[in-house]
């Protein structure tokens, strides 16, 4: 059970009517409702069993009626699926619905842990209806891929929501880039260090490496904070300072201790020399308050084609810098500390177990009439080929073609002005559903894909030093109702300490050193012993399993 991370790091860098019983679905103000079951002869039978079916879809996605492998997965399975579709407002339709037990056969992408807690018996436990015989897709994957039933299951060893496993993306969310054409136009060599880190981004400030004689350029530039992919905080891995899975809440572990960053000296020096570069002018002094959108924006330059950013983090180059600037680019490997003496063994964020794994993907009613029918079109989901539809669309939609025996090709967007990530999120159910792609099917990508696998190879070897003493597995460890009631209040306390104050440091409206030791007292009064112990305490019991 344990995550055998280099060997998933090197899998990965080798990718190139109710007869239901469940009450109504009356549509709230702020929900849309799909365009009702498909239509076709065999649908249409009597002899299927009737489901209604929930489905909180991303904004982009299409009308799932019109996803014909969604309909072949219900024939095969002899059921007819009402759907209702969900693109906005979940979080504020859902409590109404759960507390009046108004809910549909299956949900999928609708739950999380805390509602099997909050909504006791709302839910059916899936534990006795899944086995080799009436379920194989979902227990092969239990049984290849461990670590996805310890995700999926309760403290107590419940299964209420099915996991999905998608092996092929990349140990890494995000990846610092640097702009190469600057580089070699200024006559330098990628940094290394943060000395150098911090020369390099004076001469993009002070150079005009775009060549427009105007000083527009933005030497570094980040999207958020704490836990975010796209943040400078995740240069902390530089200080030897492991982050896994975005580094949630500044939580890590060390030695099998757990630790939080955020009152953590090495933090303390991090800041410091973040607001020597923002004091020079090195970092956006927009970046603050610009949300995603704009992030994105200035990456993709002016109206004149030229590059603005020097430095930024970002998922893949076509994505980040659109398809004019993003050969620009490259991956810059992470930087060494160097600037008081001490030295530490620089580390890097790894996400592969949050990119590929989540839980709650779907979940069944506790009123459901016929479960078994249910179970038995839930693990259609799950099979080789109806797992790659449901993340890159169907074969017969024309979205992906079977190439070979367990080898199947991502196809072109069929609109040439649609990106591939786009016209994933629309034609089909994409991340937000229930899927097993296995290991060992062979995908061939579209481009921006084999992109951000190409580009994370510059952290290969420094991802293969994570071990289990070192790795912190918030999305696998189990709490108690009062151990999470009590966490989300002083997490909310805590928060309030440590997201208003970096903020300040960075801009330098306090002095880091001067206020340091009052702002760990205010954390610690927060509340962040007590998270602590319990985070400790689940820790110690996933690494027992």
């Amino acid at each position: 059970m344990k995550k055998k991370i280099l060997s998933v790091l090197l899998s990965a860098a080798m990718v190139t009517g109710l007869l239901a019983g469940c009450g109504s679905s009356a549509e709230s103000p702020s929900t849309a409702t799909g365009s009702g079951t498909a239509s076709s002869s065999a649908s249409s039978s009597d002899s299927k069993v009737k489901l209604k079916a929930l489905f909180i879809a991303h904004p982009l996605t299409d009308d799932i009626n019109n996803m014909k492998f969604i309909q072949e997965f219900a024939d095969n399975a002899g059921v007819e699926i009402e759907w209702e579709e969900i693109w906005s407002d979940w979080d504020q339709t859902k409590p109404t619905r759960f507390a009046s037990g108004d809910i549909p056969d299956l949900l999928f992408n609708a739950t999380t842990d805390a509602d099997y807690i909050t909504y006791n018996g709302l839910f059916e436990d899936l534990t006795p209806y899944i086995s080799a015989d009436k379920t194989p897709n979902i227990q092969a994957m239990f049984d290849e891929e461990p670590d996805t039933l310890v995700l999926a299951k309760t403290l107590e060893g419940k299964l209420f929501g099915l996991p999905k496993f998608q092996g092929k993306w990349p140990g890494t969310n995000g990846v610092m880039f640097i702009n190469q054409t600057w580089l070699d136009k200024l006559g330098l060599s990628k940094p290394t260090t943060f000395s150098e880190f911090e020369q390099v981004l004076l001469a993009f400030k002070n150079e005009d490496p775009n060549g427009n004689g105007q000083a527009d350029e933005v030497p570094l530039d980040f999207n958020g904070w704490f836990g975010s992919a796209y943040s400078l905080s995740n240069m902390i891995g530089s200080l030897g300072i492991q982050l896994t899975n975005w580094g949630t809440d500044a939580y890590f572990a060390e030695d099998g201790q757990i630790k939080n960053y955020a009152v953590d000296e090495r933090y303390k020096k991090l800041m410091k020399y973040l607001a020597k570069l923002y004091s020079e002018g090195l970092i956006n002094e927009n970046a603050i308050t610009n949300d995603y959108s704009m992030f994105q924006s200035l990456s993709r330059g002016n109206e004149a084609g030229e590059a603005l950013v020097g430095v930024v983090y970002g998922w893949e180059e076509t994505d980040k810098f659109g398809n004019n600037l993003a050969s620009q680019y490259v991956a810059l490997e992470p930087l060494a500390y160097d600037l008081d003496g001490e030295s530490y063994d620089p580390r890097w964020t790894y996400d592969y177990s949050g990119l590929n794994m989540s839980t709650n993907r779907v979940c069944m009613s506790a009123k459901c009439s016929n479960k078994e029918a249910a179970m038995k079109f839930l693990d259609q989901f799950y099979g080789q080929a109806a797992s790659v539809q449901v993340l890159f669309g169907g074969i017969t939609d024309g979205n992906v073609s079977e190439v070979g025996e367990n080898s199947y090709k991502v196809n072109d967007p069929q609109d040439p002005a649609v990106d591939p990530g786009t016209w994933k999120w629309t034609h089909a159910l994409a991340d937000n559903g229930p899927m097993y792609i296995r290991r060992a099917t062979q995908i061939q990508m579209t481009p921006d894909m084999d992109n951000a696998l190409r580009e994370r190879e510059a952290y290969n070897t420094t991802l293969a030093k994570v071990g289990d003493s070192d790795y912190y597995p918030q999305m696998f460890m189990k709490y108690t109702e009062a151990e999470q009631n009590e966490m989300a209040v002083a997490q909310a306390n805590v928060n309030n300490v440590t997201d208003n104050q970096w903020g300040l440091w960075l801009v330098g409206d306090a002095d880091v050193d001067a206020t340091w030791d009052e702002y760990v007292a205010a954390v610690n009064a927060a509340g962040l012993p007590r998270l602590l112990e319990i985070r400790q305490k689940a820790f110690d019991s996933y690494r027992n399993q």
